[in-house]
């Protein structure tokens, strides 16, 4: 693995490249002067492969900026086109691990929800009657537990805004650190106790299933501080059948 600028570069081939996005930075610039990992990206590759003029980089799906873990990349204007096409049709695995507030309930089972969403402001809110709503799915399941946190794995089947931090709030376990959507504050807002830990996909060129890992740090080890929590999401998706 490489690191530029504290970034981690998991896996680099001439036609995608895939680092670790750390919480409080964009997937992409925006309006602000903000450091975005892609951004960041475009000038690893310009200066370690002494590339002149303009560097090529596609983003093929985002992560919230409060959130950490995998992103995937493409290098050329076709690996984004094939990447971008496995995205809409849902062909790519994302699992994500979450501290949430721990629910009345600590059934182990896979839980899949479906809702309806809509954005108001900055905020996406569950909502059945309006006509511009939009559908969410997700499931998730319960694989540790303790007083005040549970840690979940959470797949999701379609890639809104917000949306694992909405549906989980809605039903009474707010991501950690997520006072936007009803948590307690633990530390500044510049992260969540929400990872993209492990992301699957077919190789834009190779057409080889590839995936990749994401050990979980910050809030999410932190609240879970007295068990090696790598060690338990690895475990949990061993079991659930993904290649680790």
């Amino acid at each position: 693995m490489k690191i530029y600028r504290n970034i981690p570069i998991i896996y680099e081939d001439n036609h995608i490249i895939v680092a670790e996005k750390p919480a409080g930075m964009l997937s992409q610039k925006d309006y602000t002067d903000a450091d975005s990992l892609l951004e960041i990206l475009k000038e690893y590759i310009k200066a370690t492969h002494k590339k002149p003029g303009n560097v090529f980089l596609g983003l093929v799906h985002r992560l919230d900026k409060q959130v950490t873990g995998i992103m995937v990349y493409a290098k050329t204007s076709k690996a984004a086109s094939r990447l971008s096409s496995q995205f809409r049709s849902h062909d790519v695995i994302k699992v994500y691990c979450a501290a949430v507030q721990t629910p009345t309930s600590t059934d182990t089972a896979w839980h899949t929800i479906h809702d309806t969403i809509i954005r108001d402001h900055d905020r996406t809110l569950i909502s059945n009657d309006n006509h511009t709503a939009m559908q969410a799915s997700l499931t998730y399941k319960i694989i540790y537990t303790e007083p005040s946190y549970s840690l979940v794995l959470i797949q999701l089947y379609t890639g809104k805004k917000h949306q694992i931090r909405a549906q989980m709030s809605h039903l009474g376990m707010p991501i950690a650190n997520d006072n936007k959507y009803g948590a307690a504050l633990l530390l500044p807002e510049t992260a969540i106790a929400l990872h993209a830990v492990y992301l699957q996909f077919i190789h834009p060129v190779t057409k080889e299933h590839i995936s990749f890992y994401s050990k979980p740090r910050g809030i999410i080890a932190s609240v879970f501080n007295t068990i090696d929590v790598d060690h338990v999401i690895k475990n949990a998706l061993i079991q659930e059948g993904y290649s680790l």
